[in-house]
């Protein structure tokens, strides 16, 4: 069943697509096996490559699929993972609650996300969407840096996160941007 996505999901996510051809393949070179669900690109990088996609959760035999965002982008991904090895996560988690304005829109973001993640649960999955609610943006507890590919993958296909928008900053002032080049699972 393909699902149409509307309402809460389409006004966070504005440049949401439906897949071409060339983008499956990208992305099955990108995850390292084809996309599971219904899949839309809502992030290109640069070289106008997927690099956030957008999966309907809980869709078919009950198996997970990915989280509702995913980062595709291979040098996102590394760098991303690169920053939690630094333990980055640690110093943004001071950094929400040593500024508590940062720490008021993160949480609000968090309930936000919440909000869109059950809408897509209602749209194609076997999942109560009461579950996803209570989830924020990391897909955990509200109010916890998690996963910075998750908070990455926010920023970039929304516009929006507080904690995305500090690994943007980091990656931007390491490199100059979040992609700076073509991997070999991004060629066509």
């Amino acid at each position: 069943m393909k699902v149409s996505l509307g309402g809460a999901v389409l006004e966070e996510f504005e440049d949401v697509e439906q897949l071409n051809p060339g983008d499956i393949a990208v992305l099955e070179r990108q995850l390292g096996r084809k996309p599971r669900g219904d899949v839309f690109v809502v992030t290109r990088c640069p070289r106008g490559r997927p690099a956030v996609i957008l999966t309907v959760p809980f869709q078919g035999d009950d198996r997970p699929t990915p989280p509702p965002l995913w980062l595709t982008c291979p040098c996102a991904c590394r760098e991303a993972a690169r920053l939690e090895g630094k333990g980055v996560m640690k110093r943004f988690q001071l950094m929400l609650e040593e500024r508590a304005e940062a720490f008021e829109l993160f949480m609000r973001e968090e309930e936000h996300v919440g909000s869109v993640n059950a809408e897509l649960a209602r749209l194609g999955g076997s999942i109560p969407p009461e579950r996803l609610r209570g989830r924020g943006i990391a897909g955990g507890r509200p109010g916890a840096v998690k996963c910075l590919h998750a908070h990455l993958a926010y920023r970039l296909a929304s516009g929006r996160g507080v904690v995305g928008g500090w690994c943007l900053e980091e990656l931007e002032s390491r490199t100059g941007c979040w992609c700076e080049r073509i991997p070999e699972a991004c060629l066509t």
